[in-house]
């Protein structure tokens, strides 16, 4: 639903007046999203509870707030019929992206409104709801891995050796020291914040042995962790969530930094962007292709249901970016967590440029966090060109 030239409810022969059009001069797609947000907070429209501590979160005032939009009472109803999950924005395209939790039917397509502030399209689109499931299902390639020239390749499975279970390992990292690290995420190999340090990680990971596949090895031994802390945003630092984990690779020999039979790691690291065409490879999907759709403009929480570790709880995270498939096929499954996401720039150069770590199989969604990020805090590089 991206009719930018709707017209807005009970404004059809009311455009944008000159005070407004003036206001929005110099705006951002950040800055409409946040008139969104502010709407659907004031009038409680989420659809999850968890939602409305993160819009609570965001102290900023928008400072443009054209109140017709959502002035009428049948506005309010659609959303609280269909409940809004998540608020998002995409600079690129200048709109703004309302995630619900049921699709808009053609009558209630005529009713919302499709600009935000003047320039800023909306589009509304189901789903929202990001989730973290242990228990992934079989892969859908033949293998969980792949091996290159005998070597263990990145976007294959491990997982620590105590625990049967299942997770990729998106990239080969080094530190300042020159140790070599494989990268993934904390509920996958850090054991939801629970790994004691020097931990065996399997590969293939021990859901994946089978007599049809390659002798299961300790890949490399947990070290470090990024954490997965439950708590509103009032309550506790969520800037430093990031659920990403590294470990120490046992045998530097054993590892390849290619990502299944696609392609080598970048050597650069970017920065993602809604709009920008990204590419994954994981355990459960294999290679996949999806676009960036929107960033979150406010906290997003992920709810966390890990069997494996006896973990059930909600966590918010900063900085989070929304993939959608673009094959019809999903773009990741339980099992994918940990899969590095790559950019190929129009000059055919790629870029890493996020860590994949919770989605939506009902609805198709993918959920990111930026690359960069997470390697400053674990104080790693990116390996590209390592047994290739």
């Amino acid at each position: 639903m991206t009719d930018a030239t709707a017209a807005l409810p009970g404004t059809e022969n009311q455009p944008f007046g000159e005070e407004e059009i003036a206001a929005a001069e110099g705006a951002t797609a950040r800055d409409a999203a946040l008139v969104v947000l502010n709407w659907a907070k004031t009038h409680r429209l989420f659809g999850r509870p968890a939602m409305e501590d993160s819009a609570e979160a965001v102290d900023e005032d928008p400072q443009l707030e054209p109140q017709q939009l959502f002035a009428a009472n049948a506005v309010q109803e659609v959303f609280r019929r269909r409940a809004i999950n998540l608020i998002g924005f995409n600079e690129f395209d200048k709109k703004v992206v309302v995630f619900t939790k049921g699709k808009l039917t053609a009558a209630e397509q005529k009713l919302v409104p499709f600009q935000a502030i003047p320039g800023y399209t909306i589009e509304y689109v189901t789903g929202g709801l990001a989730d973290v499931k242990g228990s992934p299902p079989p892969p859908q390639r033949h293998y969980p891995y792949a091996l290159r020239n005998g070597k263990y390749t990145c976007g294959s499975s491990v997982y620590p050796a105590d625990c049967i279970g299942a997770g990729t390992l998106g990239a080969l990292t080094r530190k300042p020291d020159g140790k070599l690290f494989g990268l993934t995420n904390n509920h996958v190999t850090g054991a939801c914040n629970n790994a004691q340090p020097g931990l065996p990680i399997l590969a293939p990971g021990p859901l994946d042995v089978s007599n049809e596949h390659c002798d299961p090895f300790t890949i490399g031994r947990h070290s470090q962790l990024l954490p997965i802390n439950d708590g509103i945003p009032e309550n506790i630092e969520i800037n430093l969530n990031a659920d990403a984990a590294c470990f120490e690779i046992t045998d530097q020999a054993t590892v390849s930094s290619y990502q299944g039979d696609a392609f080598d790691t970048p050597a650069e690291v970017g920065t993602p962007r809604p709009g920008m065409k990204v590419e994954k490879i994981g355990r459960t999907t294999g290679h996949t292709t999806g676009v960036i759709i929107a960033q979150a403009v406010s906290p997003v929480p992920v709810a966390y249901a890990v069997q494996e570790y006896n973990v059930r709880k909600t966590v918010f995270f900063d900085n989070v970016f929304v993939v959608h498939s673009t094959t019809g096929e999903p773009f990741s499954k339980a099992g994918d967590s940990g899969s590095l996401i790559v950019q190929t720039d129009p000059d055919g150069v790629k870029r890493a440029v996020g860590l994949l770590f919770a989605g939506n199989p009902r609805t198709g969604e993918t959920f990111i966090l930026p690359l960069a990020e997470v390697l400053k805090k674990l104080d790693l590089n990116l390996v590209s060109g390592h047994n290739v």
